[in-house]
C-alpha cells in the first residue's frame, strides 16, 4: 500500500525566473487532505484541502516580479502558470 498511498500524492517543484532565480515546491496530499507550497525552502501556504480542485495566486520575486497560478486538481499532475505561460516541472 505504501508506493500507492504515495503515487496519489501530487508533488511538484518548479524553477522560476531569468536573473533573480526562484524555486516552487508543491505538494498536495489527496488523502490526508493538504496542501503546501513553498517558495525558496519557505512555506507561503499550508491550508486543509476538501475540495477537487484548486487555484492559488501568489506574486514572487524582489527585482523580478512575477505573477504564478498554482492548479491542482485531484489526482492530476500540478500545473503552474507564471506571467500567463505555462512552466514545466522539475
Amino acid at each position: 500500500m505504501g508506493n500507492k498511498f504515495r503515487a496519489k500524492m501530487s508533488k511538484a517543484r518548479f524553477e522560476i525566473g531569468d536573473h533573480e532565480k526562484h524555486v516552487i515546491s508543491v505538494n498536495a496530499n489527496p488523502f490526508l487532505k493538504y496542501i503546501r507550497i513553498e517558495v525558496d525552502g519557505e512555506r507561503v501556504i499550508d491550508v486543509p484541502n476538501f475540495l477537487p480542485s484548486r487555484k492559488f495566486d501568489l506574486e514572487i520575486g524582489n527585482a523580478e516580479k512575477h505573477k504564478v497560478e498554482i492548479f491542482i486538481r485531484l489526482l492530476s499532475p500540478v500545473r503552474l502558470m507564471v506571467d500567463g505561460s505555462e512552466v514545466v516541472q522539475i
